[in-house]
């Protein structure tokens, strides 16, 4: 009995040490809309227009479209006054069409961000 106790306690104790992890939200903005949204590997479905990522570790996301060229921006988890931050602290993709003449893929930060 003492043992389950325990093991229920470092649980909560877990639980409790996730939610007091550093967040930052990120919005994203990405065209095309029908692009593949994958963030640190995992697909997002849908991906929203703002998201919570904790911002004590890097994050990656990889957008792909077919007809396109894919596109990896990483987000680095930085100390700023004694607290870590996201840079950038957006992610804004404008995929490139593949073939054809060639076009520039321009990456800039969203403004008010």
């Amino acid at each position: 009995m003492r043992g389950a106790s325990a093991g229920i306690g470092l649980c909560v104790l877990g639980l409790l040490c996730l939610s007091c992890a550093p967040h930052q939200w990120v919005p994203i903005d990405v065209k095309p809309r029908t692009a593949t949204v994958f963030l640190d590997g995992e697909p997002l479905e849908d991906p929203p227009e703002e998201l919570k990522l904790r911002s004590d570790r890097d994050h990656t996301f990889l957008v792909k479209s077919p007809g396109h060229r894919g596109e990896l921006v990483v987000l680095r988890s930085v100390e700023r006054s004694g607290d870590s931050v996201l840079e950038p602290d957006g992610v804004r993709v404008r995929l490139a069409p593949t073939g054809g003449r060639g076009r520039e893929l321009i990456i800039e930060p969203i403004p008010g961000t």
